[in-house]
């Protein structure tokens, strides 16, 4: 079994590089067959059911978490003398003690976001709006504004979160630290508004009402003064 692993938190980057393994595939005349998470069968009995197109078939598991301790078994010692090829696509980094399960010659890929991203969503707070605009408008250069409009609404959410109801925050210690000190330079009442006027932004944009560059300048340049 040939096993691909796509993984990280650069979202955009690991989409593109499924997208090129699936058009890849159908240029072959392969058929894409998408694991069902929500299937009544585990991962390793869906592959099985299609042991007789094997080799013109590419699989695609769109979870690394729907894998039973069965699945890895069946991986290990039944599919590795199989003629399958199967990717497994995780929108977030997987463990290195969930990687060591699969078997050995699998071939992974790991996708890290720009270093200038992070700068950028760490500098969001008030007081600092210069540093904001001249790391976004570089940020946009070679990223699409609609994928940095997202990870700002994200960060302010979770800067939000973080205030009112940090024990439910999904992240681990070091992150939540580092979100609660950004957080702690906001009036809750301002990170509310945030949030209010950035869903007034996706709105306009996609009614046509508004070009979100120049929305995202006027937000920062008011709320981040």
């Amino acid at each position: 079994m040939k096993i691909i692993i796509l993984h990280g938190d650069y979202i955009k980057k690991s989409q593109e590089r499924l997208d090129h393994f699936i058009d890849s595939a159908k240029k072959r005349g392969w058929e894409i067959k998408r694991l069902d998470a929500s299937a009544n069968l585990s991962v390793s009995e869906q592959l099985s059911a299609g042991l007789l197109f094997q080799d013109k078939t590419l699989f695609v598991l769109g979870d690394v978490k729907k894998l039973t301790p069965h699945d890895f078994v069946w991986i290990k010692k039944t599919g590795k003398e199989l003629a399958l090829t199967l990717v497994v696509y995780a929108p977030y980094f997987v463990f290195k003690s969930i990687l060591s399960k699969f078997p050995k010659d699998i071939k992974y890929e790991e996708f890290k976001l720009p270093r200038i991203i992070f700068t950028f969503l760490d500098s969001i707070y008030p007081k600092n709006v210069k540093k904001v605009l001249v790391f976004f408008h570089e940020l946009i250069k070679k990223e699409p504004v609609e994928f940095v409009f997202a990870l700002l609404a994200r960060q302010v959410r979770d800067l939000y979160w973080v205030r009112v109801e940090p024990k439910s925050l999904p992240y681990p210690s070091w992150r939540l630290n580092k979100l609660k000190v950004q957080s702690e330079k906001f009036r809750v009442k301002k990170l509310k508004d945030l949030i209010n006027k950035l869903a007034e932004i996706d709105i306009a944009v996609k009614t046509s009402k508004s070009d979100l560059v120049s929305s995202l300048d006027l937000l920062m340049l008011t709320k981040l003064e």
